[in-house]
């Protein structure tokens, strides 16, 4: 019989990781084939490594990539590009949010059809953890992530948070 190996207490910089979140109708427009979402927050959430608590301040969060019209993915495939990040913002509520459009393509059409039909009432956000700091030793951990650089948005189907979501 073998003993299951101990998961590692520590933090890798450049682990990636998803945070999701759910779709509400108020925040999709249709005519402009957007939809506001709020894509991280610094609410706790469980990971096998202990509590991940995202720090969501400008001196934290690298959104090169977002603010230069980074991808709207559909599952995170980069080869499946359906629409593009057209706005992000950092809350005075320390809510990072954007606004992404979606293509007029046949697969891009298909996916915002399921969005709007609430098919596809969830969201997910792909980040790299660049930097954590432990704030917490007890449970496993608290850790703080103070670098991260947010990659992609794709919609799908399994919600995480209830705290991030779209924006009414």
């Amino acid at each position: 019989m073998t003993t299951p190996k101990a998961q590692p207490t520590t933090l890798k910089p450049g682990t990636k990781l998803h945070r999701a979140f759910a779709v509400e109708r108020s925040a999709i427009s249709e005519e402009l084939r957007t939809v506001e979402l709020a894509f991280a927050s610094e609410t706790a959430y469980e990971r096998w490594w202990g509590i991940e608590i995202l720090d969501c301040t400008a001196t934290a969060m690298r959104m090169g990539r977002l603010t230069s019209g980074g991808p709207l993915l559909c599952d995170h495939d980069t080869k499946d590009h359906i629409g593009v990040i057209e706005s992000v913002q950092l809350g005075a509520d320390r809510v990072a949010r954007a606004v992404v459009r979606f293509g007029k393509s046949a697969r891009a059409e298909e996916i915002f059809q399921d969005v709007l039909d609430a098919i596809r009432i969830n969201v997910s956000v792909g980040y790299l953890i660049h930097q954590a700091v432990l704030v917490q030793t007890d449970h496993g951990g608290t850790w703080g992530a103070v670098e991260l650089w947010c990659g992609s948005y794709r919609p799908h189907q399994c919600p995480q948070t209830e705290t991030e979501g779209v924006a009414a």
